[in-house]
């Protein structure tokens, strides 16, 4: 087993300590950043960045986010003017995406998954801005930003009990329709 000997003086052993100290100090800065980080082309973001693009018109005016869940899970809550393409359309969609080859796409998915398979999806058919944010919706809930339900979805928690309802009160009305019929007395 070759063995590395170091010279016990004092200047080689300084020297191996700064370049120790100096690689866990580049290595503490490139995880504590809050910022931005990734390759050229597809980058992770936190909720907290993705808030900030989201509502700078100045800097990111023709910004697109994109949605990769599923239908019902856009309903039930979505980032305001997100665009919806589920991640398991999004290949056979991504014509749609072409005037944004250039532009910056947020994509987020419910906790960040999908959105990360939906950015390396884009990042192979040549899309140059992708931002995938970290977390997904969910972190983005719990960091108490703002997010819109779709109001034009109607529950099936409130149509089944009015539907119920409804119906026991046609059965009602027709059982007592039946029962005066028949006691009805004709006098002339």
């Amino acid at each position: 087993m070759l063995k590395t000997k170091f010279k016990k003086n004092k200047r080689s052993r300084n020297t191996l300590y700064l370049i120790v100290i100096s690689l866990f100090v580049i290595q503490f800065f490139n995880i504590a950043s809050s910022g931005i980080a990734a390759d050229p082309v597809r980058t992770d973001i936190s909720v907290h960045v993705a808030n900030d693009m989201i509502n700078n018109n100045t800097a990111y005016p023709d910004l697109l986010v994109l949605d990769v869940r599923t239908v019902e899970e856009y309903n039930a809550k979505h980032l305001y003017n997100a665009t919806l393409i589920p991640l398991v359309g999004l290949e056979g969609r991504l014509a749609e995406l072409a005037s944004y080859n250039d532009t910056e796409i947020v994509v987020y998915c419910r906790s960040g998954s999908r959105s990360l398979q939906a950015s390396i999806i884009l990042v192979a058919n040549n899309f140059s801005k992708i931002y995938n944010m970290l977390g997904g919706i969910d972190t983005w809930v719990g960091a108490g930003y703002d997010y819109w339900v779709n109001e034009n979805e109607t529950s099936i928690d409130f149509i089944l009990p009015v539907f119920l309802v409804s119906l026991t009160g046609v059965i009602f009305v027709l059982v007592l329709f039946s029962k005066r019929r028949g006691k009805v007395v004709k006098t002339y």
